[in-house]
């Protein structure tokens, strides 16, 4: 993969280091007061604010790449032969998940264009749900409004996993659990040798014309890899946050010069989103779980456009089946994953360093 390494100047480099730094400042406040995605949302927040008060917050493109180049391979590794192997015991809900995505990716961009005027790119990945990590790398490849993107994701993951697990909590009397993932951690030779293949792999995908090849070429690659067996265990946790905070600072320094009506604007737009997409999954895991005489509330948690993270971790609270839910919750990313090529034209300008 060719890096350009034009905009590291030395003269930017200072910068670069401030924009890290007050990045992880976010990352750090976000996780002490326990805020969902801490160091994704954490770091953009606070580097946005910056940006807005006209700091010259900025990173480079190399070090934009290095860390969607982790995240892809990180969030590779996350998939679960397991889970795949338990996939055909739910066919009917399947089939419901895959109708509902469908419907979901038909109307939520319709309703952003219409009522928002939003364009029908950047529409679309509004719609995309999905881990926030995963939607900023590739808003940020895409020829898409990257910063309404990460408003409104960020919108919908705040509402998911606080407005709505406090009245499931309050309506199953929840109680505060965490879930630790069963799966081992990989060793660190193994883990830098994923990520070198994962380097190796892009500029294949950049031929192929792959959107955002330098997230979703590292992704197939350890992805296909864990599912096949060939390797079984996650990618230290010590890779995970820097690259959370180097691509939230990324989102948030593009919103230098961006003025409060535009802002508003975004939020209106998302939670309007967030509301529909809830309601249609909802409506459609009624049908789903008479026929299934499953409960409800599991359905939902299956369908609920969050990720394959936070709805299992409410599911386990409830003593439903997090099997279930994580297994629906990767169906629809793996659905996603192969349809984003055929939903998103590359842009043909190359991105900046910002």
């Amino acid at each position: 993969m060719k890096l350009d390494l034009q905009g590291f100047t030395w003269s930017r480099v200072g910068w670069a280091v401030v924009t890290l730094a007050i990045g992880t400042l976010g990352g750090v406040v976000f996780d002490f007061i326990g805020m969902p995605a801490a160091y994704l949302a954490g770091s953009m927040v606070m580097v946005a604010l910056a940006a807005v008060v006209r700091v010259p917050v900025e990173l480079p493109l190399p070090l934009r790449s290095l860390a969607f180049v982790v995240l892809g391979a990180i969030l590779g590794a996350t998939m679960d032969r397991r889970t795949l192997e338990s996939l055909p015991e739910w066919p009917v809900s399947i089939i419901g998940l895959l109708v509902g995505l469908a419907i979901l990716m038909t109307v939520v961009p319709r309703y952003l264009q219409r009522f928002h005027r939003i364009d029908q790119q950047t529409a679309r990945m509004c719609a995309i749900p999905g881990a926030l990590g995963y939607i900023v790398a590739l808003s940020l490849e895409l020829d898409v409004d990257s910063r309404r993107v990460a408003i409104l994701h960020t919108l919908r993951l705040a509402v998911l996993l606080t407005f709505i697990s406090a009245v499931v909590a309050l309506a199953y009397d929840m109680q505060d659990v965490a879930i630790a993932s069963d799966k081992a951690i990989l060793d660190w030779w193994t883990a830098l040798g994923l990520v070198a293949a994962s380097f190796a792999v892009v500029p294949v995908a950049q031929k192929l014309r792959f959107p955002a090849p330098t997230f979703i070429a590292p992704m197939f690659l350890v992805g296909g890899l864990s599912m096949s067996g060939v390797i079984d265990g996650l990618l230290p946790t010590d890779l995970l946050w820097p690259s959370l905070v180097i691509s939230g600072s990324v989102v948030g320094a593009r919103f230098a010069g961006t003025s409060l009506r535009y802002l508003w604007d975004s939020t209106k737009a998302g939670l309007g989103g967030i509301a529909l997409a809830i309601g249609l999954m909802g409506l459609l895991a009624w049908p789903v779980a008479w026929w299934t005489q499953m409960p409800f509330i599991q359905v939902w948690l299956a369908y609920a456009p969050g990720g394959f993270d936070a709805m299992p971790v409410l599911a386990f609270s409830l003593g439903l089946d997090p099997a279930f839910v994580a297994g629906h919750q990767l169906i629809r990313f793996l659905a996603i994953s192969v349809t984003i090529p055929f939903l998103f034209r590359r842009p043909n300008a190359k991105p900046d360093a910002r």
